[in-house]
Protein backbone atom coordinates (compact mmCIF):
# COMPACT_ATOMS: atom_id res chain seq x y z
CA UNK A 1 0.00 0.00 0.00
CA UNK A 2 0.94 3.54 -0.70
CA UNK A 3 1.46 6.21 1.68
CA UNK A 4 2.23 6.55 5.31
CA UNK A 5 1.13 3.98 8.34
CA UNK A 6 -0.85 4.89 11.30
CA UNK A 7 2.17 6.32 13.40
CA UNK A 8 1.78 5.75 17.25
CA UNK A 9 5.95 6.13 18.09
CA UNK A 10 5.81 9.83 18.97
CA UNK A 11 2.32 9.83 20.72
CA UNK A 12 3.72 6.37 22.77
CA UNK A 13 6.15 8.79 24.63
CA UNK A 14 3.81 12.43 25.41
CA UNK A 15 4.30 13.29 28.50
CA UNK A 16 0.30 12.95 29.88
CA UNK A 17 -1.46 16.05 31.50
CA UNK A 18 -4.17 13.96 34.16
CA UNK A 19 -6.43 16.54 36.39
CA UNK A 20 -8.49 15.09 38.94
CA UNK A 21 -11.97 16.58 38.85
CA UNK A 22 -13.32 14.95 42.16
CA UNK A 23 -11.59 13.89 45.08
CA UNK A 24 -12.19 10.42 46.43
CA UNK A 25 -15.88 9.86 47.72
CA UNK A 26 -16.68 6.74 49.54
CA UNK A 27 -20.30 5.76 47.85
CA UNK A 28 -22.20 1.94 47.91
CA UNK A 29 -23.69 1.01 44.74
CA UNK A 30 -25.65 -2.42 43.29
CA UNK A 31 -23.72 -5.09 41.91
CA UNK A 32 -26.63 -7.57 41.31
CA UNK A 33 -29.77 -7.98 42.94
CA UNK A 34 -29.22 -7.56 46.99
CA UNK A 35 -25.23 -7.09 46.46
CA UNK A 36 -23.78 -4.05 46.71
CA UNK A 37 -19.80 -2.54 47.47
CA UNK A 38 -18.68 0.32 49.02
CA UNK A 39 -15.58 2.28 46.93
CA UNK A 40 -13.67 5.23 46.57
CA UNK A 41 -15.15 7.14 42.89
CA UNK A 42 -13.06 9.97 41.13
CA UNK A 43 -13.05 11.31 38.08
CA UNK A 44 -10.35 12.57 35.82
CA UNK A 45 -9.54 14.83 33.23
CA UNK A 46 -7.51 13.45 30.49
CA UNK A 47 -5.47 15.50 28.01
CA UNK A 48 -4.79 13.88 24.77
CA UNK A 49 -1.50 14.88 22.97
CA UNK A 50 -3.93 16.91 20.15
CA UNK A 51 -5.57 18.78 22.73
CA UNK A 52 -9.28 16.48 24.32
CA UNK A 53 -9.35 16.79 27.76
CA UNK A 54 -11.36 13.19 27.92
CA UNK A 55 -12.81 11.66 31.11
CA UNK A 56 -12.71 8.73 32.86
CA UNK A 57 -14.11 7.41 36.46
CA UNK A 58 -11.31 5.88 38.69
CA UNK A 59 -13.13 3.27 41.22
CA UNK A 60 -10.89 1.92 44.16
CA UNK A 61 -11.62 -0.78 46.68
CA UNK A 62 -11.37 0.86 50.30
CA UNK A 63 -10.19 -1.53 52.35
CA UNK A 64 -7.26 -3.32 50.14
CA UNK A 65 -4.86 -2.38 47.84
CA UNK A 66 -6.13 -3.36 44.65
CA UNK A 67 -5.31 -6.42 42.52
CA UNK A 68 -4.72 -4.98 39.39
CA UNK A 69 -6.14 -1.48 37.09
CA UNK A 70 -8.76 -2.29 34.42
CA UNK A 71 -9.70 -0.20 31.89
CA UNK A 72 -12.72 -0.02 30.34
CA UNK A 73 -13.55 0.50 26.62
CA UNK A 74 -17.18 1.20 25.09
CA UNK A 75 -17.84 0.00 22.12
CA UNK A 76 -19.22 2.39 18.64
CA UNK A 77 -21.40 5.19 19.49
CA UNK A 78 -21.57 3.82 23.54
CA UNK A 79 -20.20 5.31 26.74
CA UNK A 80 -19.96 4.59 30.49
CA UNK A 81 -22.90 2.39 30.70
CA UNK A 82 -21.75 -0.27 28.72
CA UNK A 83 -20.22 -1.82 32.12
CA UNK A 84 -23.11 -0.01 34.62
CA UNK A 85 -26.38 0.21 35.74
CA UNK A 86 -28.45 1.05 38.60
CA UNK A 87 -29.23 -2.52 39.18
CA UNK A 88 -26.37 -4.57 37.64
CA UNK A 89 -22.92 -3.45 37.18
CA UNK A 90 -20.16 -5.61 36.08
CA UNK A 91 -17.67 -2.57 36.84
CA UNK A 92 -18.98 -2.68 40.27
CA UNK A 93 -18.33 -6.82 40.50
CA UNK A 94 -14.84 -6.06 39.60
CA UNK A 95 -14.29 -3.57 42.61
CA UNK A 96 -16.16 -6.75 45.11
CA UNK A 97 -13.50 -8.58 42.93
CA UNK A 98 -10.33 -6.82 44.08
CA UNK A 99 -9.56 -5.13 40.95
CA UNK A 100 -9.49 -1.38 40.37
CA UNK A 101 -11.36 0.03 37.79
CA UNK A 102 -11.02 2.81 35.23
CA UNK A 103 -14.32 3.60 32.90
CA UNK A 104 -13.36 5.78 29.74
CA UNK A 105 -15.40 8.00 27.16
CA UNK A 106 -13.75 7.52 24.04
CA UNK A 107 -13.99 11.97 22.68
CA UNK A 108 -17.16 12.79 21.07
CA UNK A 109 -19.19 10.24 23.78
CA UNK A 110 -20.77 10.86 27.70
CA UNK A 111 -18.60 12.77 29.77
CA UNK A 112 -16.07 13.98 27.49
CA UNK A 113 -18.14 15.31 25.15
CA UNK A 114 -19.88 16.85 27.78
CA UNK A 115 -16.71 17.82 28.70
CA UNK A 116 -15.75 20.21 25.67
CA UNK A 117 -14.35 16.49 23.34
CA UNK A 118 -15.33 16.98 19.59
CA UNK A 119 -16.22 13.94 17.49
CA UNK A 120 -12.92 12.07 16.07
CA UNK A 121 -12.21 13.17 12.85
CA UNK A 122 -10.99 9.62 11.71
CA UNK A 123 -11.00 5.99 13.64
CA UNK A 124 -7.46 6.07 14.11
CA UNK A 125 -7.95 9.56 16.26
CA UNK A 126 -9.26 6.93 18.63
CA UNK A 127 -5.86 4.89 18.36
CA UNK A 128 -3.65 7.29 18.18
CA UNK A 129 -4.50 9.98 20.04
CA UNK A 130 -7.67 8.40 22.97
CA UNK A 131 -6.63 5.01 23.41
CA UNK A 132 -2.54 6.04 24.36
CA UNK A 133 -3.66 9.07 26.80
CA UNK A 134 -5.87 7.05 28.88
CA UNK A 135 -3.18 3.96 29.28
CA UNK A 136 -0.54 6.42 29.90
CA UNK A 137 -2.88 8.33 32.76
CA UNK A 138 -3.99 4.95 34.23
CA UNK A 139 -0.29 3.75 34.44
CA UNK A 140 1.13 6.52 36.38
CA UNK A 141 -2.40 6.65 38.67
CA UNK A 142 -1.80 2.62 39.33
CA UNK A 143 2.23 3.39 40.06
CA UNK A 144 3.40 1.54 36.96
CA UNK A 145 1.34 -1.76 37.63
CA UNK A 146 0.16 -3.70 34.51
CA UNK A 147 -3.42 -2.27 33.31
CA UNK A 148 -6.19 -5.44 31.65
CA UNK A 149 -7.91 -4.10 28.84
CA UNK A 150 -11.33 -4.78 28.53
CA UNK A 151 -12.89 -3.60 25.58
CA UNK A 152 -16.54 -4.18 24.32
CA UNK A 153 -17.25 -4.28 20.35
CA UNK A 154 -15.21 -1.36 18.77
CA UNK A 155 -13.77 -1.15 22.23
CA UNK A 156 -11.96 -4.69 21.43
CA UNK A 157 -11.48 -3.83 18.27
CA UNK A 158 -9.44 -0.95 19.02
CA UNK A 159 -7.14 -2.78 20.90
CA UNK A 160 -5.80 -5.10 17.87
CA UNK A 161 -5.01 -2.33 16.34
CA UNK A 162 -3.28 -0.16 19.07
CA UNK A 163 -2.75 -2.92 21.17
CA UNK A 164 0.96 -4.02 20.29
CA UNK A 165 1.88 -0.61 20.59
CA UNK A 166 1.32 -0.49 24.08
CA UNK A 167 1.59 -3.88 25.57
CA UNK A 168 4.27 -3.31 27.62
CA UNK A 169 2.26 -1.23 30.09
CA UNK A 170 -0.71 -3.97 29.46
CA UNK A 171 -1.20 -7.14 31.57
CA UNK A 172 -4.10 -8.71 29.21
CA UNK A 173 -6.42 -7.72 26.68
CA UNK A 174 -10.10 -9.45 26.97
CA UNK A 175 -12.28 -8.43 23.71
CA UNK A 176 -15.87 -8.80 23.88
CA UNK A 177 -17.55 -9.03 20.77
CA UNK A 178 -14.53 -7.22 19.01
CA UNK A 179 -14.63 -7.91 15.07
CA UNK A 180 -11.74 -8.17 12.98
CA UNK A 181 -13.79 -8.86 9.85
CA UNK A 182 -16.59 -6.61 10.04
CA UNK A 183 -19.92 -7.59 8.86
CA UNK A 184 -17.77 -10.83 8.19
CA UNK A 185 -21.14 -14.00 8.70
CA UNK A 186 -23.76 -10.83 8.45
CA UNK A 187 -25.52 -11.15 4.95
CA UNK A 188 -27.58 -7.84 6.01
CA UNK A 189 -24.45 -5.91 7.62
CA UNK A 190 -22.69 -6.40 4.19
CA UNK A 191 -25.17 -4.93 1.88
CA UNK A 192 -25.50 -2.61 4.41
CA UNK A 193 -21.91 -1.59 4.13
CA UNK A 194 -21.92 -1.40 0.57
CA UNK A 195 -25.29 0.53 0.32
CA UNK A 196 -23.25 3.32 2.82
CA UNK A 197 -20.02 3.44 0.38
CA UNK A 198 -21.77 3.46 -2.63
CA UNK A 199 -23.90 6.16 -1.08
CA UNK A 200 -20.99 8.19 0.15
CA UNK A 201 -19.51 7.93 -2.87
CA UNK A 202 -22.48 9.76 -4.43
CA UNK A 203 -22.71 12.71 -2.40
CA UNK A 204 -21.55 15.85 -4.55
CA UNK A 205 -20.96 17.86 -1.26
CA UNK A 206 -19.17 14.99 1.33
CA UNK A 207 -17.96 18.08 3.26
CA UNK A 208 -21.56 19.09 4.18
CA UNK A 209 -21.69 15.70 5.85
CA UNK A 210 -23.42 15.88 9.68
CA UNK A 211 -20.84 15.50 12.15
CA UNK A 212 -22.65 12.90 14.50
CA UNK A 213 -24.59 9.82 13.69
CA UNK A 214 -27.29 9.77 16.57
CA UNK A 215 -27.17 6.13 18.09
CA UNK A 216 -28.69 7.45 20.92
CA UNK A 217 -31.98 8.26 18.89
CA UNK A 218 -31.94 4.83 18.06
CA UNK A 219 -32.02 3.51 21.53
CA UNK A 220 -34.78 5.51 22.57
CA UNK A 221 -37.04 4.35 19.82
CA UNK A 222 -36.08 0.75 19.97
CA UNK A 223 -37.03 1.02 23.96
CA UNK A 224 -40.70 2.39 23.10
CA UNK A 225 -40.77 -0.94 21.14
CA UNK A 226 -39.08 -3.53 23.11
CA UNK A 227 -42.72 -5.91 23.51
CA UNK A 228 -41.66 -6.85 19.94
CA UNK A 229 -37.93 -6.00 19.50
CA UNK A 230 -37.29 -8.31 22.73
CA UNK A 231 -39.57 -11.13 21.71
CA UNK A 232 -37.98 -14.86 21.23
CA UNK A 233 -39.80 -14.93 17.50
CA UNK A 234 -38.49 -11.86 16.39
CA UNK A 235 -34.73 -11.36 15.83
CA UNK A 236 -33.17 -8.69 12.75
CA UNK A 237 -29.47 -9.67 12.16
CA UNK A 238 -28.64 -5.97 13.89
CA UNK A 239 -29.97 -6.92 16.96
CA UNK A 240 -27.55 -6.39 20.04
CA UNK A 241 -28.83 -8.71 22.49
CA UNK A 242 -30.42 -12.13 22.34
CA UNK A 243 -34.22 -11.96 23.06
CA UNK A 244 -35.41 -11.96 26.86
CA UNK A 245 -31.65 -12.13 28.04
CA UNK A 246 -31.62 -9.38 29.91
CA UNK A 247 -34.45 -8.17 32.24
CA UNK A 248 -37.37 -5.80 30.64
CA UNK A 249 -35.93 -2.35 32.88
CA UNK A 250 -32.95 -3.23 33.09
CA UNK A 251 -32.84 -3.31 29.03
CA UNK A 252 -34.67 -0.26 28.45
CA UNK A 253 -31.83 1.44 30.69
CA UNK A 254 -28.96 -0.20 28.93
CA UNK A 255 -30.42 1.50 25.68
CA UNK A 256 -31.96 4.68 26.60
CA UNK A 257 -28.32 5.74 28.57
CA UNK A 258 -25.91 3.54 27.01
CA UNK A 259 -26.53 4.24 23.60
CA UNK A 260 -24.74 7.54 22.31
CA UNK A 261 -23.79 9.33 19.61
CA UNK A 262 -20.58 8.79 17.31
CA UNK A 263 -18.94 10.48 14.59
CA UNK A 264 -20.31 10.62 10.86
CA UNK A 265 -16.89 9.82 9.75
CA UNK A 266 -16.23 6.61 12.38
CA UNK A 267 -19.83 5.50 10.63
CA UNK A 268 -18.53 6.08 7.27
CA UNK A 269 -15.45 4.04 8.04
CA UNK A 270 -17.57 1.09 9.57
CA UNK A 271 -19.00 0.80 5.78
CA UNK A 272 -15.74 1.00 4.40
CA UNK A 273 -14.66 -1.91 6.72
CA UNK A 274 -18.00 -4.05 5.53
CA UNK A 275 -17.36 -3.18 2.01
CA UNK A 276 -13.99 -4.13 1.83
CA UNK A 277 -14.24 -7.62 3.41
CA UNK A 278 -10.75 -6.34 5.49
CA UNK A 279 -9.73 -4.12 8.52
CA UNK A 280 -7.39 -1.28 7.06
CA UNK A 281 -7.21 2.32 7.74
CA UNK A 282 -9.38 4.51 6.69
CA UNK A 283 -7.06 5.95 4.32
CA UNK A 284 -6.13 2.44 2.77
CA UNK A 285 -2.38 2.45 4.10
CA UNK A 286 -2.02 0.83 7.38
CA UNK A 287 -3.68 -3.37 7.42
CA UNK A 288 -4.14 -4.36 11.06
CA UNK A 289 -3.31 -7.49 10.40
CA UNK A 290 0.15 -6.27 10.98
CA UNK A 291 -0.40 -4.96 13.92
CA UNK A 292 -2.53 -8.24 15.73
CA UNK A 293 0.03 -10.20 14.74
CA UNK A 294 2.92 -8.14 16.77
CA UNK A 295 0.65 -9.10 19.76
CA UNK A 296 2.31 -11.09 22.11
CA UNK A 297 0.49 -10.48 25.65
CA UNK A 298 -2.77 -12.71 27.00
CA UNK A 299 -5.83 -12.11 24.83
CA UNK A 300 -9.40 -13.45 25.65
CA UNK A 301 -11.29 -13.12 22.86
CA UNK A 302 -15.19 -13.65 24.07
CA UNK A 303 -18.75 -14.15 21.89
CA UNK A 304 -22.36 -14.82 22.46
CA UNK A 305 -23.52 -17.85 20.53
CA UNK A 306 -26.64 -15.81 18.85
CA UNK A 307 -24.64 -12.75 18.31
CA UNK A 308 -25.82 -11.30 15.30
CA UNK A 309 -24.81 -8.42 15.33
CA UNK A 310 -20.95 -9.49 15.28
CA UNK A 311 -21.19 -13.23 15.06
CA UNK A 312 -18.48 -16.16 15.86
CA UNK A 313 -17.33 -15.54 12.27
CA UNK A 314 -15.84 -12.25 13.14
CA UNK A 315 -14.27 -12.23 15.65
CA UNK A 316 -12.69 -16.17 15.15
CA UNK A 317 -10.41 -14.17 12.59
CA UNK A 318 -9.09 -12.02 15.56
CA UNK A 319 -8.31 -14.70 17.31
CA UNK A 320 -6.59 -16.53 14.43
CA UNK A 321 -4.49 -13.84 13.64
CA UNK A 322 -3.49 -12.53 17.23
CA UNK A 323 0.62 -13.59 17.62
CA UNK A 324 -0.02 -13.97 21.46
CA UNK A 325 0.71 -17.67 22.14
CA UNK A 326 -1.80 -17.30 25.52
CA UNK A 327 -4.60 -16.79 23.64
CA UNK A 328 -8.16 -17.93 24.29
CA UNK A 329 -11.42 -17.79 22.10
CA UNK A 330 -14.46 -18.44 24.07
CA UNK A 331 -17.72 -18.49 23.15
CA UNK A 332 -20.57 -18.29 25.45
CA UNK A 333 -23.98 -20.35 24.86
CA UNK A 334 -25.73 -23.48 26.35
CA UNK A 335 -24.70 -23.08 29.84
CA UNK A 336 -27.92 -23.47 30.92
CA UNK A 337 -30.45 -25.40 29.16
CA UNK A 338 -31.74 -23.01 26.41
CA UNK A 339 -29.72 -20.34 27.43
CA UNK A 340 -28.10 -17.80 24.16
CA UNK A 341 -26.23 -15.04 24.28
CA UNK A 342 -26.01 -11.88 22.42
CA UNK A 343 -24.09 -8.78 22.07
CA UNK A 344 -24.47 -6.55 24.80
CA UNK A 345 -25.97 -9.23 27.05
CA UNK A 346 -22.52 -10.54 27.27
CA UNK A 347 -21.67 -7.81 30.12
CA UNK A 348 -25.32 -7.13 31.71
CA UNK A 349 -27.39 -9.84 31.16
CA UNK A 350 -29.80 -12.24 33.32
CA UNK A 351 -27.33 -14.38 33.95
CA UNK A 352 -23.88 -12.80 33.32
CA UNK A 353 -23.52 -12.67 37.18
CA UNK A 354 -22.25 -16.15 37.44
CA UNK A 355 -21.61 -17.30 33.83
CA UNK A 356 -19.38 -14.49 32.45
CA UNK A 357 -18.77 -12.54 34.41
CA UNK A 358 -16.46 -14.78 36.86
CA UNK A 359 -14.79 -16.03 33.58
CA UNK A 360 -13.45 -13.31 32.70
CA UNK A 361 -12.47 -12.75 36.72
CA UNK A 362 -10.70 -16.03 36.86
CA UNK A 363 -8.94 -15.62 33.80
CA UNK A 364 -7.54 -11.85 34.89
CA UNK A 365 -6.93 -13.51 38.12
CA UNK A 366 -4.19 -15.78 36.56
CA UNK A 367 -2.54 -13.55 34.68
CA UNK A 368 -2.01 -10.85 37.14
CA UNK A 369 2.07 -9.34 36.94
Amino acid sequence: MGGDPVNFKNIISFTQKVFAMTENRMTSKIINGDDTISYYRSIHEVTTHDGMNLIMIRKTPIDHKPKAPVMLVHGLGQNRYSWTLSKRSFENYLIAEGFETFNVELRGHGLSRANGSVYPETFETYLTADMPAFVNAIAGLADGRKIFYIGHSLGGSMAYCAGAQLQDRLAGIISIGGPFNMARGNRLLKVIAHTGVTLGKLNPIPHRQPDAFYIDVIGIAASLGLGLLDHPAYRIPLQVWYPESMERDILSERITKGFDRTSFNVVKFFFQWGARGKFVSSDGNTDFEEEIRELTIPILFVNGDRDVAVPEAAVREAYEKAGSKDKIFKVFGGEIDGLHWGHIDLILGRHAPEITWPYMRDWMNRRIC
